[in-house]
C-alpha cells in the first residue's frame, strides 16, 4: 500500500479482528497471504520470526491452563500483519500523516519524532549487519560472550546518533512546529486492499449469528 492512512486503517481493522474474535486470525492470516504482495523470502522470514516469538507463550498457555493454541495463533497473525506494516514504511510518510492529522505544530513535532526514530531503528539494524559482517571476518559467531558487547556497541552508537540529531536540531533554532505539506498517493490496489481488509475483519464476526 502506498497510502499510509488508509495502511493504518487496515491493519487497525484487521488487528481488532484478530483480537477480539475467535476466529480472526484465520481471516487475518488469509489476508496477509493475499493481498500483502511480499515476495516468498520475506514472507519465509517474517513467518519463522513471528512463529518463534508466538509459539514459547502459547507453550506455556497450553501447559498451565489451556487456550494456548488459540493464543498463539492470534499472535502469530498479529506479529505477520505488524511485520508486513513495518516493512511497508518508507521515509517521509509519518511527517504526512500526523500534519494532515493535527496541523503543522503539533502534527509536525510528533511526524518528525517519528521520522528520526524510523531513521534510528534503521541505522541500528545497520549497525548490527555491520558487526556480525566483523565477526565473520574475524571466523567468529555471535555467541553469548560476545552478546554484551554486541549490546553495548549497538546502545552506544544509537545514543550518539540521537546526541548529534539534537545537537543540529538546536542548531538550526528549532523550537516547534513547521511547515509541511502531506503528499499521499492513493491507487485503486490500496482502496481494493482496504476494503478486502474490512470484508475479512467483519466476516469472522457475522459468523458469530
Amino acid at each position: 500500500m502506498s497510502d499510509i492512512r488508509l495502511r493504518i486503517l487496515s491493519v487497525f481493522l484487521l488487528s481488532a479482528s484478530v483480537f477480539f474474535l475467535p476466529f480472526g486470525f484465520a481471516a487475518g492470516l488469509l489476508w496477509w497471504l493475499l493481498f500483502t504482495g511480499l515476495p516468498a523470502q520475506k514472507r519465509l522470514t517474517a513467518a519463522a520470526a513471528a512463529l518463534l516469538i508466538a509459539a514459547i507463550p502459547a507453550v506455556v498457555l497450553q501447559i498451565s491452563g489451556g487456550w494456548g493454541l488459540l493464543y498463539g495463533a492470534k499472535t502469530f497473525a498479529l506479529l505477520l500483519i505488524a511485520f508486513w506494516f513495518g516493512q511497508s514504511c518508507a521515509a517521509g510518510e509519518f511527517q504526512s500523516l500526523f500534519v494532515w492529522l493535527f496541523g503543522q505544530k503539533i502534527g509536525f513535532d510528533i511526524g518528525m519524532s517519528c521520522e528520526i526514530l524510523l531513521m534510528q531503528i534503521t541505522a541500528i539494524a545497520d549497525d548490527a549487519a555491520g558487526f556480525r559482517l566483523a565477526l565473520r571476518q574475524k571466523g567468529k559467531r555471535l555467541s553469548l560472550s560476545v552478546l554484551p558487547s554486541f549490546a553495548f556497541g549497538l546502545l552506544a552508537l544509537g545514543v550518539r546518533r540521537a546526541e548529534l540529531s539534537a545537537k543540529l536540531l538546536a542548531r538550526r533554532g528549532y523550537v516547534s512546529g513547521g511547515t509541511f505539506e502531506p503528499v499521499f498517493c492513493t491507487s485503486r490496489r490500496d482502496v481494493l486492499q482496504t476494503v478486502c481488509a474490512a470484508v475479512a475483519a467483519l466476516l469472522p464476526f457475522l459468523l458469530l449469528f
